[in-house]
């Protein structure tokens, strides 16, 4: 665990709310690892103290006189608290004392790491019952940096300094497995002489020397520099190969010397920073659903000014009220449509048949949807004008519809009639020349009405194409259709900005009350959404202006969600509130339920489409409840993956990072989900770059359009970049930005998406 992880746990522990795997996963952390032990025992006397603190402040505020009772009270509470946590101790101390009578001895480690404050590891062995404990590795233990750098002590004096991202594994005393990552090793002793570094397409001997070696994921080349020495460079078979002497490095293609390489110490650490700064802790679980009312209250000491003054927060009588805009779907213009089955059709009652001519299926006046021949027929079905559809029983009935041009189909809305035959499912699949079909998705309609039947059919994943076709099974031979409407994904209205923001007061309730406090506290003079608002958000973010320059204090914010009662809680410290000047910014998180999937802007993120926000359970199941939003077997394709606070996205998303520090280096994580694939359903996987950007100039991308692990997971892909050396027309302070762009952008399919990470180290040449 991490140290932020043991604090989690211990305060869950302390208020009652940890889960028996959790309690038992703290309890090998306090075995193990001392320094969680020592945070163990000081919030254990925090929260004490508190107890006592707030136990004796009850007692002044309600009585004048302290009763003796009380006091009598409070002391046997004090014994028996005591006793407890003596008694707690004692069983802790007796646990300990039993698991080293009782575990067999540990294996001896062959190497020993420490990393620098602030990276992400995981560390883990063979499987035997010896592994070693706290950071020490035997051979089979495998060391995943994610983030940070380690630093190696390994036999014979061998010394290594990896940077992330790497993955490594010990085999023995002189074999390291280098899966991929950057490292410096350092040999010197005779001892540690053929020390050998295995990487995917090549084995690095020492021959008495300093070595650097870079390694990226996937690669199948890697950059070998010799600072000291030599070194040989054998084939994966063992045989010999050619000897690299000291100030040379080469790039090499298995054991061929590709190209030489300017410059071999550049870039390298040679000692463990003291921290590595986090730029970005992105969980994709923050934002703004489409068509919620949200109601925001806050602690006065949240903000202060300069001069320590509090606001007076906004409390249930001046509660900060409005609703976020919905997203309805713009019509879309269809042009014609073309009928595929075993028989003819018939239109009741006039014979009317479909295809590219004046019957069937009219285009309705504003040429915005396929309807009867009497387009908004105030009589309804009564009036019998549909289509009949006739084939064999059982049969399939195909109906191929062209828009004109390509579109992003947000909904497809059908109107059938269940007299004979009702539509059991629709399968659908998209074209954009009209040749080449997607793989049909398996719709099962949710029907409404008597005679008349009307569905709407969400379409999230289909990106974008010209011709939709439908594939009805009906229970019968007939199938009687009505309209069809489609629907395109509007570009959402991202709100005023900044500037605009200036102009806007707070409205009515709000608005007044914050004019009359007293001006020697911050004032809130410009909020959005404004205050009884119905509308789009500036990127799914909340705004304060105040009429002074602000800092945060203490205290806490909190987002209701009252349209599904979802509750949200940021305290102050919490990366998602931010002051600049006197703007405050809050990216509120969204609460999900398992399954959960919602159209919504994605906080802090520049993007032209609305996201979809997941939070898969993990259990493979499809989501069909009616408590759900999640309603169809595509969609539910995503209850194979386990992670909290994903989204989903067909659209490049961009984010600003700040600016690029000289000599530096910048590495960059993010977890990625593969979704289930069915036999009657595919669900397409979008492929993904990942850059880092200073305006138009890309710096470093990672990019595959290869899922990056098997069905029902979700994995992490990563890189980093080296700043030493900038690009032509790039220069330290210029703005670094991160995007995420899905490689078949508009689909059809997905690119699901959680964890980003951004850290950076200074100075990487020293």
């Amino acid at each position: 665990m991490t140290e932020a992880d043991v604090q989690h746990q211990i305060q869950k522990l302390l208020d009652g709310e940890i889960s028996a795997d959790e309690l038992a996963a703290l309890e090998t952390e306090l075995m193990d690892n001392p320094e969680a032990m020592d945070s163990y025992r000081e919030f254990l006397d925090l929260h004490c103290a508190l107890e006592e603190e707030i136990d004796n402040a009850q007692i002044l505020k309600t009585q004048s006189v302290v009763p003796i009772d009380r006091i009598l009270a409070l002391q046997r509470k004090f014994i028996i608290k005591v006793s407890l946590l003596g008694a707690a101790a004692v069983l802790l101390l007796a646990a300990v004392t039993m698991w080293y009578f009782q575990t067999p001895d540990h294996q001896p480690p062959l190497a020993k790491f420490q990393t620098a404050p602030g990276s992400d590891f995981t560390l883990t062995h063979s499987g035997e019952s010896d592994a070693p404990t706290g950071k020490n590795m035997a051979a089979g233990s495998r060391l995943v940096l994610r983030h940070g750098v380690a630093e190696l002590k390994l036999p014979h004096d061998v010394r290594a300094v990896v940077e992330a991202p790497a993955e490594m594994v010990l085999r023995d005393e002189k074999t390291l497995e280098l899966a991929h990552g950057r490292a410096l090793f350092q040999v010197t002793t005779e001892e540690g002489q053929g020390f050998t570094v295995v990487t995917p397409h090549q084995r690095i001997v020492d021959l008495g020397t300093a070595f650097g070696i870079d390694s990226p994921k996937g690669w199948d080349e890697i950059e070998l520099h010799v600072l000291e020495g030599r070194v040989r460079v054998d084939g994966k078979d063992g045989k010999h190969g050619e000897i690299i002497k000291a100030n040379r490095a080469v790039m090499l293609a298995g054991t061929r010397v590709k190209r030489e390489i300017d410059n071999p110490s550049i870039g390298f650490l040679r000692h463990l920073p003291p921290k590595v700064d986090t730029l970005i802790k992105e969980n994709f679980a923050t934002g703004l659903l489409v068509g919620q009312n949200y109601v925001i209250q806050m602690d006065p000491p949240v903000i202060r000014d300069l001069a320590g003054n509090n606001s007076r927060g906004i409390d249930d009588d001046t509660t900060w009220n409005f609703t976020t805009g919905q997203t309805a779907a713009v019509p879309i213009t269809v042009t014609s449509y073309a009928y595929t089955g075993t028989a003819g059709a018939t239109d009741q009652p006039s014979n009317h048949r479909p295809g590219n001519h004046p019957q069937g299926l009219f285009l309705d006046p504003g040429n915005s949807k396929l309807t009867d021949k009497n387009p908004g027929d105030p009589k309804g079905w009564a009036s019998g004008t549909y289509v009949g559809f006739k084939g064999t029983d059982q049969s399939s009935t195909q109906v191929t519809f062209d828009l004109g041009t390509a579109h992003e189909v947000q909904t497809i809305t059908v109107n059938s009639c269940v007299f004979g035959s009702p539509i059991k499912s629709i399968k659908i699949s998209t074209s954009t020349d009209g040749v080449i079909y997607s793989t049909p998705t398996l719709v099962t309609p949710k029907w409404s009405g008597l005679n008349a039947i009307s569905t709407t059919l969400e379409v999230p994943d289909w990106g974008t194409a010209r011709y939709y076709r439908l594939d009805f099974a009906s229970s019968g031979e007939w199938l009687f259709l009505g309209e069809v409407t489609f629907g395109a994904v509007p570009t959402p209205s991202h709100g005023d900005t900044l500037g605009d923001l200036e102009k806007i007061h707070p409205a009515d309730s709000l608005g007044q009350t914050l004019s009359k406090r007293d001006e020697s506290h911050p004032v809130a003079i410009a909020v959005y959404p404004t205050e009884n608002s119905t509308g789009a958000t500036p990127g799914g973010q909340l705004k304060m202006i105040f009429n002074e320059p602000i800092k945060l204090g203490s205290g806490r914010v909190f987002i209701q969600n009252s349209t599904d009662w979802s509750e949200g809680e940021l305290v102050v410290g919490d990366h998602r509130l931010a002051i600049d000047s006197r703007t405050l910014t809050i990216n509120p998180p969204i609460e999900l339920k398992d399954g959960t999937r919602s159209r919504g802007w994605l906080a802090g993120w520049q993007t032209d489409a609305t996201v979809t926000f997941l939070n898969p359970r993990g259990d493979g199941r499809w989501y069909d409840n009616d408590d759900l939003q999640d309603k169809t077997p595509t969609q539910g394709l995503t209850g194979s993956m386990r992670s909290p606070g994903m989204t989903s996205i067909n659209k490049t998303i961009r984010r600003e990072i700040g600016t690029i520090t000289a000599e530096s280096r910048y590495t960059v994580s993010a977890a990625i989900g593969v979704r289930a694939d069915d036999a009657q359903i595919k669900s397409t996987f979008l492929g993904y770059t990942i850059r880092l950007v200073s305006g138009d100039t890309v710096l470093a991308q990672l990019t595959s359009d290869t899922p990056p692990g098997p069905a029902n997971s979700v994995n992490t892909v990563g890189f980093s970049w080296d700043a030493t050396t900038l690009p032509k027309d790039v220069n330290p302070g210029d703005p670094l930005s991160i995007e995420i762009i899905p490689n078949r952008a508009n689909g059809p399919g997905y690119l699901d998406l959680n964890a980003l990470r951004i850290t950076v180290l200074g100075k990487t040449g020293r």
